[in-house]
């Protein structure tokens, strides 16, 4: 078929990109309308860094949905939940209050880390494990707490592959995990806007939803890109950089996917441009 054709020219140039990469590429690609599928050794198993949010927002808010906890239950940041790196409770001053609904937003969409931590306690460390054995992510793996150097020199990494990220995602927007209302919000979570690499080489107008993570020598993402008819699931996971950041690579890699596939979404299976008023 003729979108075979396309589909094979696409993994040839993605392949590409991650052949010039300085350091170690990993990529999951499912098209969700077609089910069509691409790797490129996306079960290397690398550190996630925070992308692995997703499995604690998801296993959060299960919680909730189980009613085992209520998200809109306000928490008070001690002085021994702050810790460094992303986010802004750390800048805070005085009293800091939030319902624990607003702690995974922050978590997700500042990335931040004190509320990452928080929800990690909420959620359950072995719970949020758990629930990843149950969708066959098994290289998926959360160790640590955010910010912890004693637990980063034993070893003790936040683990996935580019294909277990993908599988996250997919679950969630096919409606397949739990209850598909809860599919829904956790989705409505990870779609609120924000700067990240595979946004970058994908067109404003067109939501996406996802986490970036980020390390030293590490960058990843895994993103639903909501194109109209055909939406599709980008996961890229960057390690060993050679280059002082891999962003560059990952938004590459995210324009070479969409120049192809937004051309699937508007044209007929002849290969006809569509008006968009049709």
């Amino acid at each position: 078929m003729a979108r075979e054709r396309l589909w094979s020219r696409l993994e040839s140039d993605i392949r590409a990109v991650t052949a010039d990469f300085r350091g170690v590429m990993t990529i999951h690609l499912v098209e969700l309308a077609g089910d069509r599928r691409m790797d490129v050794a996306g079960e290397q198993v690398l550190a996630a860094g925070s992308a692995i949010k997703i499995p604690v927002l998801m296993q959060l808010y299960r919680r909730a949905h189980r009613r085992e906890l209520d998200l809109d239950d306000p928490y008070r940041v001690r002085d021994d939940d702050v810790v460094g790196g992303s986010g802004v409770l750390q800048h805070l001053e005085g009293e800091v209050q939030l319902s624990l609904r607003d702690m995974a937003i922050l978590m997700i969409n500042l990335s931040d880390n004190v509320a990452t931590n928080i929800c990690i306690d909420r959620a359950g460390m072995e719970s949020v494990n758990g629930m990843l054995d149950e969708l066959g992510c098994t290289e998926s793996r959360l160790r640590r707490r955010m910010i912890d150097a004693e637990a980063v020199r034993s070893g003790r990494e936040n683990t996935s592959t580019a294909r277990e990220m993908a599988r996250w995602l997919e679950v969630l927007y096919r409606g397949q995990w739990e209850d598909e209302s809860l599919c829904a919000e956790v989705v409505s979570v990870l779609r609120k806007p924000k700067d990240s690499p595979i946004r970058a080489g994908v067109p404003a107008d067109i939501p996406i939803a996802g986490k970036t993570g980020g390390l030293p020598g590490v960058r990843c993402e895994v993103a639903v890109v909501e194109q109209q008819h055909r939406p599709y699931i980008l996961s890229v996971m960057t390690a060993f950089g050679v280059d002082e950041d891999n962003s560059e690579a990952i938004t590459a890699v995210a324009e070479t996917a969409h120049a192809y596939l937004n051309v699937l979404d508007e044209c007929t299976e002849f290969g006809r441009g569509l008006n968009p008023r049709i």
